[in-house]
Formats: structure tokens, C-alpha cells, sequence
């Protein structure tokens, strides 16, 4: 093989390498940004679900201490209607959580406070 064809042929192999590495690069670029979008998405889900918790926690106060109902029942409409929210945002969370994950993400990432 002459010097020049051996030069092509190391160029070529190059230029394949090249379009594997960029292939590749933009593949892991995309699941990154998948798995920053799920991130902001499983923390405001969190956010929304504290918020229904407390919204339940005011609610059951406002009936036992302000109105001074001896208990709370699962029947009341408004319980009812919190419950399912937070059921809701549970499950929504879960399967973002897993999500994340089969990306290749960490739990410990996930924790609220975490700087990454």
C-alpha cells in the first residue's frame, strides 16, 4: 500500500471515528437534557405535593382546633378531593423518579438541597 493510500485510509477511519464520537456525544447530550427536564419536573411535582399535604394539615386543624369537630372523616368531600391529589401527584412522582433513573440518574441527585 502506498504512502498516500495508507494517509487516506487513516483519514477515513478518522472521519468515522469522528461521526461516532459526535453520534454518540448528541445522544448523551439528549438524555442530559431529558434528565434535566425530568429533574425541574420531579421537584415542582414535590413542591405541588407539600403544598396538598399542608392544604390537608390546615384543613384537619381548621376542623379539630377551630371548629371543634371531634374528628375528620375520609368521606368528606374536601378530604376526599386532597387525597386524590396527592395520590395523583404521588404516582406522577414515581414514575418520573423511575424515569430518571433508567436514564442513568441517582437518587442522591434527586434529594431536595442537592447542588449538581
Amino acid at each position: 500500500m502506498k504512502f498516500s493510500e495508507k494517509m487516506q485510509d487513516i483519514i477515513n477511519k478518522g472521519i468515522v471515528a469522528s461521526r461516532d464520537f459526535v453520534s454518540k456525544a448528541s445522544e448523551q447530550a439528549q438524555v442530559w437534557g431529558e434528565m434535566g427536564v425530568l429533574k425541574i419536573e420531579i421537584v415542582q411535582l414535590r413542591s405541588q405535593a407539600e403544598k396538598t399535604t399542608a392544604q390537608l394539615g390546615a384543613l384537619v386543624y381548621a376542623a379539630l382546633s377551630e371548629r371543634g369537630e371531634p374528628s375528620v372523616s375520609v368521606g368528606d368531600p374536601a378530604v376526599v378531593d386532597l387525597l386524590a391529589r396527592i395520590k395523583a401527584l404521588e404516582t406522577d412522582i414515581d414514575a418520573k423518579e423511575e424515569r430518571y433513573r433508567r436514564l442513568g440518574g441517582k437518587d442522591s441527585d434527586l434529594e431536595q438541597g442537592h447542588q449538581g
